[in-house]
């Protein structure tokens, strides 16, 4: 017993101790000023260069003047940004602290913090008698991948380079999902490594995505969730008896589609699960898992022209497809 407290004491204080670390990490990503050196460094060209043996030629009053009148033109030129509070690696650390800090409150009160020491669970993958067919996997996936062009967008609205921002974001993310699933061995669910590397996938397909524009321009990777109109509905995040998630190419990404109403539509494929969540041992076992190929309209396109806003990249719209499925059950 006192091994085991030992054992707990201990995982807690590395536990605390990387999180730590990762977000004192992510304030150093911000120049202590709020700039990076991309945006900060200036390259002199020579006309702009003053040689040395020039500032020799003045006289000693023209030398007093010259350095009075450099001296006040620094003081003038101190960007608005350096007297910014908090400065930008400030938000960074508050971003990043405060993302784990709600995932903690919520986790204590919903999904059993604490509890339990830390362990390991092995949910496996897609196989018809996992605890949600697979759906959950996705589930991490698209959550990663959305959650870190989230990031990615908030630190562009900070000043940073897109470069930066990518990658920032990125790290972001996978700081965060890292954080939660890790919470998650201290409950009943256990720390699941199918989990961490779905979550490493969906946050390296968002950096490739920010890296390669014209990718995001072609494909686009979207959850779709059908309301049922009752309470479950407020836990969308983890319903997935409503969700689907699926791949939609986009004929707009295509230079060769040149009529304009070929290029809102979309090819679709994608996978969903059903009656996982009511399933009991010994009653009848109805629960399927589905791949589906459908033909959709580019809601995100349409939105667009009237509102700047990329969200229905990551959203499908119900009711906006043709589908036809294919039981794998």
């Amino acid at each position: 017993m006192d091994v085991e407290r030992s054992m707990i004491r201990f995982s807690l204080r590395l536990f605390f101790l990387a999180t730590l670390c990762f977000c004192l990490a992510s304030s150093s990503w911000a120049q202590p000023d709020g700039f990076s050196q991309s945006e900060n460094d200036e390259v002199l060209i020579p006309e702009q260069m003053i040689p040395s043996e020039g500032k020799e030629c003045l006289t000693p009053e023209q030398k007093i003047a010259s350095e009075e009148e450099e001296s006040l033109s620094s003081e003038q030129e101190i960007p608005s940004e350096k007297k910014e509070f908090p400065t930008r690696g400030q938000k960074t650390l508050l971003l990043n602290a405060g993302s784990m800090a709600v995932i903690f409150m919520y986790g204590l009160s919903q999904w059993d913090y604490g509890k339990d020491g830390f362990h390991f669970e092995n949910e496996r993958w897609f196989q018809r008698d996992t605890k949600y067919g697979g759906a959950d996997k996705l589930g991490h996936l698209w959550s990663s991948y959305a959650l870190s062009h989230l990031y990615s967008y908030v630190y562009r609205k900070w000043g940073y380079t897109e470069k930066e921002a990518n990658l920032y974001g990125a790290l972001s993310n996978l700081g965060v999902q890292t954080f939660m699933e890790a919470a998650d061995g201290f409950s009943s669910q256990g720390f699941s490594y199918e989990d961490l590397i779905m979550n490493v996938a969906g946050t390296g397909v968002a950096y490739v995505w920010g890296k390669v524009p014209y990718l995001a321009k072609k494909i686009d990777f979207r959850m779709e969730y059908t309301p049922g109109f009752n309470s479950r509905d407020f836990g969308f995040s983890t319903n997935y008896e409503r969700q689907r998630f699926l791949i939609a190419l986009k004929a707009d990404g295509f230079n060769f589609i040149k009529n304009p109403c070929l290029r809102y539509l979309e090819f679709h494929a994608g996978y969903y699960a059903r009656h996982y969540k009511d399933y009991k041992v010994d009653s009848l076992d109805d629960r399927g898992r589905h791949l589906y190929i459908g033909i959709g309209f580019n809601v995100s396109k349409l939105v667009q022209k009237f509102v700047n806003t990329r969200v229905l990249d990551y959203i499908q719209i119900p009711y906006t497809s043709a589908r036809k499925g294919f039981p794998l059950d």
